[in-house]
């Protein structure tokens, strides 16, 4: 927890930002939590197992990813709402 305490308040320095007493005794707090959730899979012995890339091994079969130029005017008639320049959404928090 030492290590932790340490490490924080030198990342505190670093960034320069303020963070009072209290806080930071939470963020050790929780950060020494984290690390004994994530001791188990640092531990984990990996010596000779094969790399993966992708989580699986399948190929898109919906269509070639191509970039093409863009007709602005008619991007914008296809929108359901475009006004004032810009694309209008509905809202998503209340």
């Amino acid at each position: 927890m030492e290590d932790i305490k340490a490490g924080l308040e030198k990342a505190v320095r670093v960034m320069k930002i303020e963070v009072e007493a209290g806080e930071q005794e939470k963020l050790s707090a929780e950060l020494d939590q984290f690390l004994q959730w994530l001791k188990p899979m640092l531990d984990l012995e990996t010596e000779g197992a094969d790399q993966v890339l992708v989580a699986h091994d399948r190929i898109s079969v919906v269509r070639k990813d191509e970039a093409r130029q863009a007709d602005q005017a008619e991007l914008q008639e296809a929108a359901p709402d475009f006004a004032g320049g810009f694309y209008q959404v509905p809202p998503i928090i209340e």
